[in-house]
């Protein structure tokens, strides 16, 4: 089966830069049009305005009835002559020529072609254009294309109140359309030009945009496991990238945290295994070095059986808590009651305690808890062996149970010599001892049961916490109390 490899998606830069032209373009484009349009309103304002004075000045003429219709004739066509760019016809009541300028387009073609003319009527301005060449025209391109406005007004009264002419004018626009024309070219090329700069500008702006995420990602570049110290500083950045920023310290700051555990672990478990390994070397050294009886062998073998146990369990738990890190450790879905569940470990560590001296109590009640019996059952093991290891004989260790806010508490109290507060974070650290000199103090004490306390309960969706001041230590379990899916840990 081929898959085909999905295509990578645009830079920033080319976002944003196509982004901000493109609205920059637009925006120039809009203004354009708008200018145009003003320019053409502009132009058909002024028209109209003019036709209608033209109008006004030959009805005066017209209006004089005391003058002979012919004299009135001869004055209007030297009015007209007067006036570029404008051509009349003059109708009587029965829409019948009287009168017609000698230039400009046939305007009679314009009233016997109903399509063109359907929207011609009394004071509607109606824009035409002529195809057909005609005289007066300078240009011979005007005269192939040749735009006209026209108006048709109604000059004089009859007695009857009927107009006495209808008066047809039509006013040359070509200038204004050259015009307009020409500045469409121009603002074109501009546009262009402009667009083209534009995208240069935001290109290079895009670009000093950006160095400081340049910078900031040379500086992260330089950064190797040898210098996870190194922490970038959120105030010589823009502010969209402070977040960003602090977001990276954090994360130095758990990789780093992870380095040290990681490098810590590794020396500390060699520690660890090299001391039973040793104490083999050595006894089987003096084993061989000159005769012995069987019994003498025998003990040899034993002292080496402890301690290859010893070796055993802690690669046991080791591998347990391997599991844990690879999110491979799931617990099974059971509903336990924690009260029963601890009363077994009491069974269990009941002739330990006896012979320390130290009694075990159990107090309170709580609502059952769904999750695996041997794995809390080990959870709680590895805190009542880690309280009897430092509780002074005479004294008494005590498990409370009680249940709130959705979830219930396990605390492991006991009385002894209280833990520094500088200590008590990293007390579920791997190998992590608050006196270095009890590290033998123990022999069946391989340093990681916290650890595995740990990664059981946040295999339960739960937390651990501890607490220790003059008179006693506490280890908190705090599992949820309501029956739900339980993930392996994060």
């Amino acid at each position: 089966m081929i898959f085909r490899r999905s295509p990578r998606p645009f830079s920033l830069a080319t976002r944003l830069t196509f982004f901000i032209s493109l609205a920059t373009i637009a925006s120039f484009f809009v203004f354009t049009w708008v200018m145009i349009h003003s320019v053409k309103a502009h132009f058909e304002e002024r028209d109209i305005h003019d036709l209608k004075q033209i109008g006004f000045t030959l009805e005066t003429v017209l209006s004089h009835q005391e003058e002979p219709e012919k004299e009135r004739l001869e004055i209007l066509q030297n009015v007209v002559a007067g006036f570029a760019n404008i051509s009349v016809l003059l109708l009587d009541r029965d829409n019948r020529p009287v009168f017609q300028s000698s230039t400009g387009p046939d305007l009679n073609t314009l009233l016997n072609d109903p399509a063109p003319g359907r929207d011609l009527r009394a004071g509607h301005v109606l824009l035409w254009r002529d195809p057909a060449p005609h005289q007066g025209m300078a240009d011979s391109a005007q005269a192939q294309h040749s735009a006209w406005r026209i108006i048709m007004l109604p000059i004089g009264k009859k007695a009857d109140g009927t107009p006495a002419y209808n008066l047809l004018m039509a006013l040359s626009i070509n200038f204004h359309l050259h015009y307009i024309n020409d500045l469409k070219n121009k603002l074109m090329i501009m546009a262009s030009i402009i667009s083209i700069i534009v995208i240069f500008i935001v290109l290079f702006a895009v670009y000093q945009g950006h160095k400081p995420i340049r910078s900031l990602s040379q500086q992260i570049k330089n950064i190797s496991s040898t210098d996870l110290g190194v922490r970038l500083n959120n105030q010589n950045v823009p502010i969209e990238l402070e977040r960003l920023v602090i977001s990276f310290n954090h994360m130095i700051e758990r990789i780093e945290d992870v380095f040290n555990r990681q490098s810590n672990f590794s020396a500390d478990i060699a520690h660890e295994m090299r001391t039973p390994i040793t104490n083999l070397v050595t006894q089987t050294e003096i084993a061989l070095s000159q005769p012995r009886n069987v019994k003498e062998l025998e003990e040899v073998l034993y002292s080496s059986l402890e301690e290859f146990s010893r070796m055993s369990k802690m690669v046991s738990d080791m591998l347990f808590l391997a599991q844990a890190d690879n999110n491979q450790l799931i617990p099974e879905k059971e509903k336990l009651d924690l009260a029963t569940e601890i009363a077994t470990v009491f069974d269990f560590f009941e002739a330990l305690a006896e012979e320390r001296e130290v009694a075990l109590s159990l107090e309170g009640q709580a609502t059952p808890v769904e999750g695996d019996p041997l794995m809390l059952r080990r959870a709680i093991s590895n805190l009542l062996s880690n309280a009897i290891r430092y509780t002074p004989r005479g004294s008494t260790i005590t498990v409370h149970l009680r249940s709130g806010e959705g979830e219930v508490h396990i605390s492991v109290e006991n009385p002894g010599t209280p833990i520094a507060p500088v200590h008590l974070p990293r007390l579920f650290d791997r190998f992590y001892r608050v006196d270095p000199s009890r590290q033998r103090k123990d022999e069946n004490s391989s340093g990681i049961g916290l650890a595995i306390v740990k990664s059981i309960i946040t295999a339960h969706n739960g937390r651990v916490s501890v607490e220790s001041d003059k008179t006693s230590t506490r280890f908190i379990l705090m599992l949820p109390a309501q029956s739900g899916a339980i993930n392996p840990p994060l």
